[in-house]
């Protein structure tokens, strides 16, 4: 399966306001950071037809799409990254603190999106799409109708029958938190996967969706105090974005 094809076509690069890239010094035009450092571009792909739908069908999520936006699926392992090196340093989180984007992940890092396989031996980037599919459809706001459309929205993206295949699966699986909670094969990979789910969620303010949460962090027994500061650097960086 070529993940290339399944996320350039989930994702277009709109880029930033000003043409502004994620990690650059504010010239327009100028491409660093994520942009730079993610090879075949993941780290400037922009949240394009698919995710919008998906992400941006309740103002909750609306924070969520700005956050893709601002570095694709790279700035998911960003996140988890840099929240998962300050709980290792014990550091407290505190949610009044401004946030930039983080940097990129290193390699050897457990983060890096090139190296890094699920416990089935699927590409990460392919799992974090499928658990904010996933976690998107929590709250049942996904009905038959928006599905449908979502289904014909991927059946345009000129993908490989392989590809197509897999996110047409996807959007017909029902919320799993189980089967979510089944794909890291570290602690590190679990904490991008809540990443992505919480992103997916939003504000996370119907009971549905703190049910799922919580289930995907008991399953994948995530401690507390990382959870902590995975939901803090979220919402700094979610702020940092939406400013």
């Amino acid at each position: 399966m070529n993940i290339g094809s399944i996320l350039d076509g989930l994702m277009r690069n709109q880029g930033l306001p000003g043409g502004q890239q994620p990690g650059s010094a504010g010239r327009p035009g100028e491409t660093g950071g994520l942009a730079s450092q993610f090879p075949g571009g993941l780290g400037g792909l922009a949240a394009g037809s698919l995710l919008s739908l998906i992400l941006g069908s309740r103002a909750g999520r609306s924070a969520g799409g700005s956050l893709m936006k601002a570095g694709g699926l790279a700035v998911l392992a960003s996140v988890a990254f840099k929240a998962y090196q300050d709980w290792q340093a014990k550091q407290a989180p505190n949610p009044s603190q401004p946030a930039n984007l983080p940097s990129a992940p290193p390699a050897g890092s457990g983060f890096h999106l090139d190296e890094e396989k699920d416990e089935s031996g699927q590409e990460i980037g392919l799992s974090l799409v499928q658990a904010m599919i996933s976690a998107a459809k929590s709250d049942g706001h996904l009905d038959g109708e928006e599905t449908t459309r979502i289904q014909e929205q991927i059946q345009q993206l000129g993908l490989g029958s392989e590809e197509k295949s897999f996110l047409l699966d996807m959007m017909a699986k029902p919320a799993d938190a189980a089967a979510i909670a089944r794909l890291p094969k570290t602690k590190e990979q679990a904490a991008e996967l809540y990443v992505a789910s919480r992103v997916a969620i939003g504000d996370a303010d119907t009971p549905e969706e703190k049910a799922y949460l919580d289930r995907l962090v008991a399953l994948m027994d995530l401690p507390g105090d990382l959870v902590a500061h995975l939901d803090t650097q979220i919402g700094a960086v979610r702020k940092t974005v939406a400013a």
